[in-house]
């Protein structure tokens, strides 16, 4: 696997994905992690002192136009060989324990437009990178060595496990996002690219909360160990971190 494109890598789940893929055995040979405001990122900062292989890009994942200057950047650093991997990580939640008479209008968009519309749109734009990396290792067995697309997902966006109710916003986004990935799957499965959706557990990050039950970095460890792991039968798939399905 040469390359990596991971956007929300400032903090959190994004940021310790980061931390393990340049800590890991084999790295990828370039990583790029995104965050709103580099100059800010003092941790991802101090890795890129460290980690040639580190390249850290601007990007906010609501400024849609600037897509296709990021694909730009990433082709003019990975020529030929294509992008390998993208992980969607950037999210948003509004609503922890909201009822339907907390619902507002706002916060239903901007959820949506992040945890949704943002991944599917940066997928359409970075889909050229990764079909070519798919031909330039198309003898490879698939999984992320050839070309993938890793979209962290949530249980709340499962719809048949939905028991308890509340975060309607950030639910119903994520469902949407799960229903997108299905659709992708299919059109980009003859490609040879391999479309994941993956919930990385309830976890203590700023968008997690203090009141969650697991470590930012035994989720990650776990979800990475699945992701150098990939074989075509998880494409078009919906796991947790561990590789169990979830239902959709």
């Amino acid at each position: 696997m040469s390359s990596v494109f991971i956007t929300g890598s400032n903090r959190g789940i994004g940021l310790e994905i980061v931390k393990q893929l340049l800590a890991h055995a084999s790295p990828p040979a370039t990583l790029f992690a995104t965050c709103r405001n580099p100059d800010s990122a003092t941790e991802l900062q101090a890795l890129a002192k460290n980690h040639s292989n580190l390249k850290i890009v601007k990007l906010d994942v609501l400024d849609f136009d600037s897509y296709e200057g990021v694909a730009n950047m990433i082709s003019d650093v990975v020529g030929d060989k294509g992008l390998n991997v993208l992980i969607n990580n950037a999210g948003i939640i509004r609503g922890r324990k909201g009822s339907l008479s907390l619902v507002n209008a706002q916060d239903m968009i901007d959820v949506y437009c992040t945890n949704t519309v943002a991944p599917i749109l940066l997928i359409k734009a970075l889909r050229p990178l990764l079909k070519q990396a798919a031909e330039v290792n198309k003898s490879s067995t698939g999984g992320w060595s050839r070309a993938a697309i890793i979209n962290i997902s949530s249980s709340l966006g499962s719809v048949s496990s939905n028991e308890i109710g509340g975060f309607l916003e950030y639910r119903e986004s994520k469902a949407a996002l799960n229903m997108a990935a299905r659709s992708i799957a299919l059109e980009l499965g003859p490609e040879n690219i391999l479309v994941l959706s993956v919930c990385p557990g309830w976890v203590k990050t700023d968008l997690g909360g203090t009141d969650a039950v697991g470590t930012v970095e035994d989720s990650v460890k776990s979800m990475l160990n699945l992701f150098y792991n990939l074989k075509p039968e998880n494409h078009n798939t919906f796991v947790q971190w561990e590789g169990k399905t979830v239902p959709w």
